[in-house]
């Protein structure tokens, strides 16, 4: 049989079906998973920096990559279409874990890159999966939580603040709390939702905002062609007929903003709270009064809804401590095994490449020579191929 890598922690057990192999950024997270792991299954591969970028590499300047040579040797299945063999597969679960950060992001996209272009049958069988280490730990008093996502996070923090706290709208009086004020902070998030979506696309909210024309937002963005500047926003699927109509090529590039009616009730619920999308950047005129049941917090008016969700937020973060884990070696073997390793307990995503094409492209795009991508694209959508989460 093959050499196995000096680097490679193996576990006891031989069978595959009952293995996995953790691959993890860094010595010392390595460290800190050997010590955590439970030995009888989990295998760890520590690897080091950045692997090369298999995208613009030859296969031959694959192979003699330290990281990546330690890899093929761990898997035991081979590598490229005629030397590769899933029944030699070493490990039923091989498992990326890396820091939450830019540089974490960055070499789990070449880790998926190398798995899609040199062993894409390990995704197509349900093998690749990512460990979902937490970001936070957050203590009140005795009690503890773990905290996976900044999502989640924000959701906690709105959590406590909205539970002893009330609103007023200065210009009708109109009093939330409860119930209804949770409805009105989660209308809020989905406006921030919907900015997110925008800006996913590359379109900034405040460039958005100053698009409205005659009573109504853009729907559709036909970006200039290549090598030319300036693209043009449409505003109704008549507008998109007549564009394509005068260019049929045009049809590809023509981008949906979003589902016209998703803005619409989002702009009827606001509505009924006498406010507009633009109000989440831009004041009103009138405030919002954010009071709570404690005598030392003075009441504070907010006069736009992002004031509001800040505002609540800074209230969930009193009498808390927060810990942020900038990366795995910032967590002790016990931290690591309860969080991310304890097949009770983890969360794991398991990758699966639901259309080639698509895979396709997004690793080109990322990786690629042909368009060179936003630095910021890269940060936040790295993982954009279709993923499933899975409690495993």
């Amino acid at each position: 049989s093959a050499r196995l890598p000096g680097k490679l922690i193996d576990c006891l057990e031989k069978d595959p079906e009952k293995c996995e192999m953790y691959i993890v950024e860094g010595d010392s997270a390595g460290g800190s998973a050997k010590q955590g792991r439970d030995r009888r299954f989990q295998a760890i591969l520590p690897i080091r920096g950045k692997i090369l970028n298999v995208e613009k590499a030859r296969l031959q300047k694959v192979f003699q990559n330290q990281e990546i040579g330690s890899i093929i040797a761990a898997l035991g299945c081979g590598i490229g279409k005629d030397n590769f063999n899933l029944s030699k597969l070493r490990y039923k679960r091989i498992i990326i874990m890396t820091d939450a950060d830019v540089d974490g992001s960055h070499i789990r996209t070449l880790l998926l890159t190398f798995f899609y272009r040199h062993m894409s049958a390990l995704i197509e069988n349900e093998c690749v999966y990512i460990a979902q280490p937490p970001l936070y730990r957050v203590s009140k008093k005795k009690d503890f939580r773990y905290i996976l996502s900044e999502k989640e996070m924000d959701g906690y923090l709105l959590n406590l603040g909205t539970k002893e706290s009330q609103i007023v709208f200065d210009d009708t009086l109109r009093d939330l709390r409860g119930e209804a004020l949770e409805t009105f902070v989660n209308l809020i998030l989905e406006v921030e939702s919907f900015i997110v979506s925008l800006e996913k696309k590359a379109i900034p909210f405040s460039e958005f905002l100053d698009m409205f024309r005659d009573g109504a937002y853009p729907l559709y963005y036909y970006p200039p062609e290549s090598g030319k500047q300036g693209g043009s926003y449409l505003y109704s699927h008549e507008e998109k007929e007549a564009a394509i109509a005068a260019n049929e090529e045009s049809a590809s590039r023509i981008l949906e903003l979003y589902k016209g009616s998703v803005l619409e009730e989002l702009q009827r619920d606001l509505g009924d709270y006498g406010y507009d999308i633009r109000n989440y950047l831009h004041p009103k005129g009138s405030g919002i009064t954010v009071s709570t049941e404690d005598p030392k917090i003075s009441p504070y008016v907010c006069y736009t809804l992002k004031e509001v969700i800040d505002y609540l937020k800074g209230l969930g973060r009193k009498g808390i401590e927060i810990q942020r884990y900038k990366g795995l070696g910032e967590m002790n073997a016990d931290q690591l095994w309860d969080t991310t390793m304890n097949p009770e307990q983890r969360t794991l995503v398991r990758v699966s490449l639901k259309d080639a094409v698509e895979a396709d492209h997004i690793f080109t795009m990322l990786m690629g020579e042909e368009v060179p991508p936003r630095r910021e694209f890269i940060e936040s959508h790295a993982l954009s191929i279709r993923m499933n989460n899975l409690d495993i």
